[in-house]
Formats: C-alpha cells, structure tokens, sequence
C-alpha cells in the first residue's frame, strides 16, 4: 500500500529535484517547483516541494515573484464562447467573450454579470456588447443558473467556480473584478459582494434587491453603483433607496442613479457609465480596516482574515436551546451572525479586533499594512493575545495563495488566534 501512495508522486519529485543535478540556475529550478506546487493536489507531494525550495534559501520577495509568473496562460480565441465549469459533480455552463486583441502575456479586466428569472449567460454577455462602446477591453463573463434566483448555496458554488475557472483559464487581473447583474441577477449581486467582498473591486447592481441589507456593513471596502428605474413594477424602487440610504448612512463610497421613466429593464444607455466607473475602481488587497458580518460558516474568508472555527451558533437563531439528545433545535427567527471588525494602526505595528461567534481566527499578514521587522500586537475584543515577530515563511505564502486562488494580494505569514472567552 506505501508503494502505491508513494508511486503516484515520484515522477514529481523526480522532476523538482532533478533540476539541481542538472545544474539549472536557482531562478529556473524555483520558478519550476512553485509551478508544481500549485499544480498538485497531493499533500505528500507538496511537502517535498516545500522541502526543495527551502533548500534555495530564497527570501519571500523573490517567492512572490515566482508565485505571479506560476501559470502558464495559453493564447485564446478571441469572440464568444460557451463553456463549463465544475459544479461538485454537475457541470455549470457559461458565456465568455474574449477581446480581439486578448494576448495573455498582460492582464485584463473582467466584468463578470448575472442574468434575471428566465435569461441566461448569453443573453446578458450579449447585453452589455451591444449595449455600449466597450473599447473591446473588457472579458465579459456570465453563467447561466436556470431559475436565476442566484442567492442560494448551488449557485453561489456556482459563480464561484466559474470564477476560478477563468482565473485558471486566462490572463485575469485579480485587482480589477467587476460584478454586476440585472434583475434577480442584482439581487445575486448583492449576495456575492456582500458574502465575499474581498474577490471584487466593485459591484454594480442593476435593477435589484439585497437579500441580506443587514449585512450590507460588509462592503467597506467595496464601491457600489446602483441603477434602477423609478417605473419599475416588478422591483420596487423603495428597495434600491433602502439599500443606497443605508451604505450612505455608513458613509460608503456608493453612487445611486435612479432613471425616472424607466421600468423593469435593463438600462442599455447606462452601461457604457457603469463601464467608465469600473476602470476608475481596483481592488483594495489589504484594507486597513474592515468590518465583515456573516451568519453561514461557508464564507468564513475576509481579505487578511480567515474564521477557522465559529460559535456553534452561528446559523442559528436567538433563543436556540438543545433537546434531550444535546442537539441544537432551530426555531423560526432571524439567524446568529458571526461579526469581525479589524483596525490596522501601522504607525504602532498594532491590530485590534473585535469579534462575536467566533472561537479562532488566521490572520493573513504582509509587509506594508504590518511591520514582520518589529513585534505585532494583537488585541481581541480588548484583550492582548499577541506580543512577538511574526515569522515569515515560504509555507505561509504559497498555502495562503493556493488556498485562495489569488497571485496578487500575497502574504508572507499568517497568525493563528484562538478568541480569548470572556
């Protein structure tokens, strides 16, 4: 059984080593074994490569490099096409279109769109091509979910994996994300951004309700451009007022433009504006502060911050009590919500959180927003957990960038906290 295990990653090892004795350069040979890193799904084969490049002894700049030259883009055909993503074991379709002039030596720009109840991915790619001057600067990318009601756990798993699928499959700047939707399609825009706020450099729903406007407080970070028209009567302008009020109350970066003989469609004469906002907006990788809520353990990510375990009642509802058998009952009620709010003080090397729900964090940690040269203090909920340096590491950043599919916002080490109890 040891030499069947092993017999799947010798070749691998084979290769990441072999490249010492054939006396390649220390550029090439780690360039080459951060390839193989991410290309792996073995663990035993990934702890072989840790091995190896520690054996460069390299410093964490010269890994991030590595890290962004790791995939290997392949030239595209430019124009419309239909693919697939995987969806746990089902396969998901979407519409992608590729610029004329697409090279994936540079990356570019996405807008990444969801249709309304009774659309689908082509028709809303479709849309926004015939709808503006895009400059052919854009990917335009959008799935197709049959009922389009997109604020449910299938296609959440869905526009997530579509995403990743393209991230794979092309050249994508991961700073410059944009989503948008129309429809039950905004309704999904509100859902994504508000449940991974940290994948979007902004949102732009269209036409569209928040299905979570208490938990709007997790788009800080997020800019936010909402359309509607006065004359809809399938989705009431009272919604995207509530939604615009309530980011304005929280002294957001939001713009609300509200069309007064509009009904319920989709706005063609808006979008080449929505466009122009978009290339003004990038993603902020390492916010200084953020403020994130959530009441589902599956969006347990924040930008710097991982939740690795939360209150058992989280999910639940106030006044959850156990049977005889010890289990939780859940009445009908409004769920338990996990809260973190963050505030970096750079000039002190400090980090104060504040939590609810949440038994232990990760903290993400890069040069830049802490010092690693100096001890970091981190305080929860009042209390000093930690007072030392962190220890960068190899490790840190290839498992950080692997595990989030992100070549750009990297992190030379991560801090795990258990929440001191009160």
């Amino acid at each position: 059984m040891m030499y069947k295990y092993l017999s799947g990653f010798l070749p691998i090892v084979l290769l990441v080593t072999s490249g010492f004795c054939l006396g390649q350069d220390r550029e090439s040979n780690g360039q080459l074994l951060v390839k193989e890193y991410f290309k792996s799904n073995n663990e035993a084969e990934r702890e072989v490569i840790l091995e190896n490049l520690e054996k460069l002894k390299v410093d964490c700049n010269k890994v991030k490099e590595w890290v962004k030259l790791a995939d290997d883009y392949m030239p595209q055909r430019p124009g419309l096409h239909r693919e697939f993503a995987p969806v746990g074991k089902k396969k998901g379709e979407y519409f992608i279109y590729i610029p004329s002039s697409y090279t994936p030596d540079r990356p570019w720009p996405m807008v990444l769109a969801l249709h309304g109840v009774g659309g689908n991915g082509y028709e809303q790619v479709m849309a926004w091509l015939k709808a503006t001057t895009h400059n052919d600067e854009f990917i335009f990318a959008a799935p197709t979910y049959g009922s389009g009601l997109w604020w449910k756990e299938e296609p959440e798993k869905l526009v997530l994996s579509v995403l990743d699928k393209i991230k794979q499959d092309y050249h994508i700047d991961i700073n410059s994300i944009y989503l948008t939707g129309f429809s039950s399609g905004g309704h999904g825009v509100w859902y994504m951004g508000i449940r991974y706020p940290w994948l979007f450099a902004a949102i732009a729903p269209i036409a569209g309700e928040c299905p979570l406007p208490s938990l709007l407080v997790n788009l800080k970070n997020v800019p936010v451009f909402i359309i509607h028209g006065a004359k809809d009567t399938v989705i009431a302008v009272e919604a995207a007022r509530d939604a615009s009020s309530r980011l304005e109350r929280l002294h957001y970066n939001v713009i609300y433009k509200e069309l007064p003989e509009l009904k319920h469609r989709f706005p063609a004469e808006e979008a080449g504006k929505v466009l122009d906002w978009f290339r003004v907006n990038k993603r902020i990788p390492y916010p200084k502060e953020i403020k994130f809520s959530t009441e589902s353990s599956r969006c347990s990510m924040v930008y710097w911050i991982e939740i690795t375990e939360f209150s058992e009642l989280v999910g639940q509802v106030p006044g959850v009590y156990r049977d005889i058998s010890g289990k939780l009952i859940r009445p009908e009620g409004s769920a338990e919500t996990a809260i973190v709010e963050a505030d970096v003080r750079v000039e002190n090397n400090e980090i104060y959180l504040n939590t609810h729900g949440i038994k232990a964090l990760r903290l993400y940690l890069e040069d830049g927003f802490v010092d690693t040269g100096r001890p970091l203090r981190v305080y929860i909920n009042g209390k000093l957990v930690y007072f030392e340096k962190v220890e960068k590491s190899v490790r840190g950043i290839l498992d950080a960038a692997r595990k989030r599919n992100d070549r750009e916002a990297l992190y030379s080490a991560y801090l795990d906290i258990r929440v001191p109890s009160e």
